[in-house]
C-alpha cells in the first residue's frame, strides 16, 4: 500500500510539473483577436484598445453566478493593485442582462472596469474558456505586445484576489519574447 501511495504521489508531482511546463510554453502565445460589446452604452471593446497596457480578461458565467460576483467584487475592491501593475480589466460574460441590472451590480460592487457580453460565446471559445458549451471561469492576462502571459481556466471562480495577484506578479516578472 505504501508503494502505491508513493507511486501515486510521484505521478501527481510529475503531472503537476508537466502542466507548469506546458503553461510556461503557452505563456508566449499570441492572443487571439477579440471584440466584445460593453453592457453600458453598447461600446465595442477589443484587443486593439489595450496596446499600451496589460489587460486582464475575466471570463465569468453571468450575473446569477454567486462565485463570479464574488470574484468581480474582490477584483473591484483591489482595483488599485491592478492599476499599479499597469493592468486594465475587462469582464466578459455570455449574459445579456438589462441595463438596470448591470448598473445595480456595478453600483453594489463598486465595479469601474468594463463589463461586456459575448452572447455567441465566440470569445470564450477563442480563449479556450468553453468545455463543450459550458462556460468556464477564465482569467487571461495579455501584455501590450498581444501575448498571453498568464492563463487560468477553471470550473470554479478564483475568489482569492491575493492569489490572482501573486500569479500575475510571477507572470509579469518573466520575460516574454515578442515572437
Amino acid at each position: 500500500m505504501k508503494r502505491f501511495v508513493f507511486a501515486l504521489t510521484g505521478l501527481c508531482l510529475l503531472l503537476a510539473a508537466t502542466i507548469d511546463v506546458q503553461a510556461a510554453k503557452k505563456s508566449a502565445e499570441k492572443a487571439p483577436e477579440w471584440s466584445v460589446k460593453a453592457y453600458d452604452g453598447g461600446e465595442t471593446l477589443s484587443g486593439d484598445d489595450y496596446d499600451s497596457s496589460n489587460v486582464l480578461l475575466i471570463f465569468y458565467r453571468g450575473v446569477t453566478c454567486v462565485h463570479c460576483m464574488e470574484q468581480l467584487s474582490g477584483i473591484a475592491r483591489n482595483a488599485d493593485e491592478f492599476e499599479k501593475r499597469n493592468i486594465e480589466i475587462v469582464a466578459i460574460s455570455h449574459d445579456l442582462p438589462s441595463r438596470s441590472t448591470v448598473e445595480r451590480i456595478r453600483d453594489r460592487n463598486n465595479i469601474k472596469f468594463p463589463m461586456a457580453t459575448d452572447p455567441r460565446l465566440s470569445t470564450f471559445e477563442d480563449f479556450d474558456c468553453l468545455e463543450g458549451r459550458r462556460q468556464m471561469h477564465g482569467l487571461i492576462l495579455i501584455n501590450p505586445k498581444g501575448r498571453i502571459v498568464w492563463k487560468s481556466v477553471t470550473e470554479g471562480a478564483i475568489t482569492n484576489v491575493d492569489s490572482i495577484l501573486s500569479k500575475i506578479d510571477d507572470a509579469l516578472s518573466q520575460k516574454v519574447s515578442a515572437r
